[in-house]
């Protein structure tokens, strides 16, 4: 019928007004869904006949998209440097929900499609419970998780060409920046003549209007690469506990009550890669600390170097003394043992 489109549409409204629960839900589901999920394409250029591509670059563009899609799901849960086995649960249930789609003619292409509404829990949640209220990650939620980790990959890569520091690679922890997406993005680039990441959203604003496409593309060339294995380095190095022997000065002083513990924080000066250094210490050593804040006096201190967050920790801390400014550079060096091995330059 010529009217079919506005029958439809009050067919569908009259439903919507009078239904239940339960049909607006169907109604809903439909309205925003999309054949196979949302859409992300891993593309790969490389110098061969059309649709094909050489054997090991291919082996390495899944292997990164396969990464990219395990710390997308993995990053929704927390924050970290180096992940290893932290959040398998989380990534492993949410790659067994992702279909993989056939490659585009003329170009390689790996296509992922992630279900938008499944919910992904972070722990295993038994048989006949409850799912946890807190905890739940829905597809759409990892696909925006991925482009935001891309996202941050590349501007801490430009922030390093530009700049030459490597300290916007520890800051960029907290947005997502970890060792495993610039493995992951080191495999897409590797033996290529640039390759790009390119997420689709579909997205319906109205029951009866067609979806809008929100899309971001992620585009990396092979000179990004050795930015990258220098990023990689560094987060790998500092989120393994490391021994070190810290030289700094204290701009931050905190304890609870008087002749207790407390917190102090350092700006770094030498023998480690971060910038600042949170320290607990016992009575005696705070005291020394409030001494070097005090008659203006770097701190020396020894310990194990960890990262939480975005924040480096010194436990354990031993060998805490005052030390002139001018004698910071000879205490530098005659701690050049405990420094982590990798050309962090300085930073």
């Amino acid at each position: 019928m010529a009217d079919y489109r506005e029958l439809f549409i009050q067919a569908i409204s009259q439903i919507w007004t009078a239904g239940d629960g339960r049909l607006k839900k169907i109604l809903d589901q439909v309205a925003n869904a999309h054949p196979l999920g949302d859409e992300v394409r891993f593309h790969k250029e490389a110098r061969t006949l059309r649709g094909t591509i050489p054997w090991l670059s291919g082996e390495d563009l899944y292997s990164g998209a396969r990464r990219s899609m395990i710390v997308a799901a993995k990053s929704r849960k927390s924050r970290q440097a180096y992940y290893g086995n932290s959040n398998s649960y989380l990534a492993r249930s949410f790659l067994d929900a992702v279909l993989m789609g056939q490659t585009d003619v003329g170009s390689y292409v790996v296509t992922a499609y992630v279900p938008p509404d499944e919910i992904f829990t972070e722990r295993k949640v038994p048989a006949g419970s409850t799912a946890p209220l807190s905890g739940n990650h829905s597809g759409r939620e990892i696909a925006k998780g991925l482009v935001e980790v891309l996202q941050t990959t590349r501007e801490a890569v430009d922030h390093f060409a530009t700049t030459g520091s490597s300290h916007g690679f520890i800051e960029n922890v907290s947005a997502g920046l970890c060792y495993e997406i610039t493995q992951a993005v080191r495999d897409l680039v590797r033996n290529s003549d640039g390759a790009e990441v390119s997420v689709e959203m579909h997205l319906a604003a109205d029951l009866f209007d067609p979806p809008s496409i929100d899309r971001h593309e992620l585009t990396f060339t092979p000179t990004d690469y050795p930015i990258l294995e220098k990023a990689g380095n560094l987060l790998a190095a500092t989120a393994r506990p490391q021994n070190v022997t810290v030289v700094g000065t204290v701009t931050l002083l905190n304890r609870p009550t008087p002749g207790s513990p407390g917190v102090v924080r350092l700006d770094v000066l030498s023998g480690t890669p971060a910038k600042k250094m949170r320290v607990r210490l016992k009575v005696e050593d705070y005291d020394i600390a409030v001494d070097a804040h005090r008659d203006n006096l770097a701190l020396k201190v020894s310990g194990r170097q960890e990262i939480e967050g975005r924040y480096y920790w010194l436990y354990e801390p031993t060998q805490v003394e005052l030390v002139a400014f001018e004698r910071v550079d000879e205490a530098a060096r005659s701690e050049e043992e405990f420094l982590p091995i990798f050309d962090s330059e300085g930073e």
